[in-house]
């Protein structure tokens, strides 16, 4: 796969660039990758190219991200994959997901939620997140993922009419809510979720349960803001949490086919959040896995049976209702 040099942008989402000159853009880079070393498996249907970005938010910080697509002439379908609460842009396995998408024929794009305070790439992603917000609403991360996506559409060859939304854990959430609300105009296609925290017991049940929530939620009224272990909470951060519970909306998606894997030993978002979330639909293929890494799923494992079969399954989901 080769890898396009980091791009450092501000990018709002009324700008348009014109359709003859996003796919000449493709091409360029279609036939420049002909000649480059580092080619895909012999096994993918298609060689792919990586681009890393910087996109301004309107409260002046930064949404880093990185799109991965095929080398086609075609234009190809797009999927949005969503990080947990805690996660970052490759925690879960996305790294790897978006490199099968993409040598399947489907782009990928993904995004950090963790904001970033500049464009500089050494200090915005600092380790230590110094270079980070670090706190971020599901506002924000909707906002996020709606400029990744206008910028997969106005750079890249992407169908607009074949989107679909991949979300693990809180991330879960945010691809039911995109799914369910038609966020940003998009008639989203499918849906692939990894433990969906979708539904209102979900944090609850995290933060350790309703007295503890009760509590955290009265702090942050009261100061503003509170924080508990990585996340800060806000006043907004609750607002938006009770305003979107998409386990109550999946009617909205209609029969559009979903696909939910929970795993019987997830302590963190439980089955029967899981399941709350999967039943919202109508079009749904729930899959249970047994492994004790709980809510890893075994996804960040160098080898194991569970991850490519989910990995598979989603890849498979996805080229067939894309």
């Amino acid at each position: 796969m080769k890898k396009r040099n980091r791009l450092t942008k501000k990018y709002k989402l009324t700008a348009a660039v014109p359709v003859a000159a996003a796919l000449c853009l493709c091409l360029f880079f279609a036939f420049a990758l002909m000649g480059c070393d580092g080619a895909s498996d012999e096994t993918a249907a298609f060689d792919t190219v990586a681009e890393d970005f910087f996109l301004q938010n309107e409260d002046g910080t930064y949404t880093y991200g990185e799109i991965v697509a095929p080398v086609t002439e075609e234009a190809f379908p797009l999927v949005s994959i969503s990080h947990g609460i805690y996660g970052t842009i490759n925690s879960g396995g996305a790294r790897q997901l978006s490199e099968m998408l993409a040598e399947n024929g489907i782009a990928a794009v993904r995004v950090d939620f963790n904001r970033c305070l500049t464009n500089d790439p050494d200090t915005a992603l600092a380790k230590d997140k110094s270079g980070r917000v670090n706190e971020y609403t599901i506002s924000d991360m909707l906002e996020s993922n709606m400029l990744a996506i206008h910028y997969a559409f106005d750079h890249y060859n992407v169908n607009k009419d074949r989107v679909g939304v991949y979300g693990r854990s809180f991330g879960g959430r945010i691809a039911m809510l995109m799914g369910n609300e038609s966020w940003g105009g998009i008639d989203y296609k499918a849906m692939a979720l990894i433990a969906p925290a979708g539904n209102e017991y979900a944090l609850i049940h995290y933060m350790g349960g309703q007295k503890k929530w009760d509590a955290l939620r009265e702090a942050a009224n009261r100061d503003g803001r509170v924080v508990r272990g990585k996340l800060t909470l806000t006043p907004k951060w609750f607002e938006d949490y009770y305003k979107y519970n998409p386990a109550l909306t999946g009617d909205k998606f209609g029969d559009k086919p979903v696909m939910v894997y929970y795993n019987t030993k997830d302590t963190v978002v439980e089955p029967k959040t899981s399941l709350d979330c999967a039943h919202a639909y109508s079009n749904v293929s729930i899959y249970e896995v047994t492994t004790d890494d709980g809510h890893g799923y075994e996804m960040s494992y160098e080898n194991s049976e569970i991850k490519d079969e989910i990995m598979d399954r989603v890849v498979t989901f996805f080229s067939k209702n894309l």
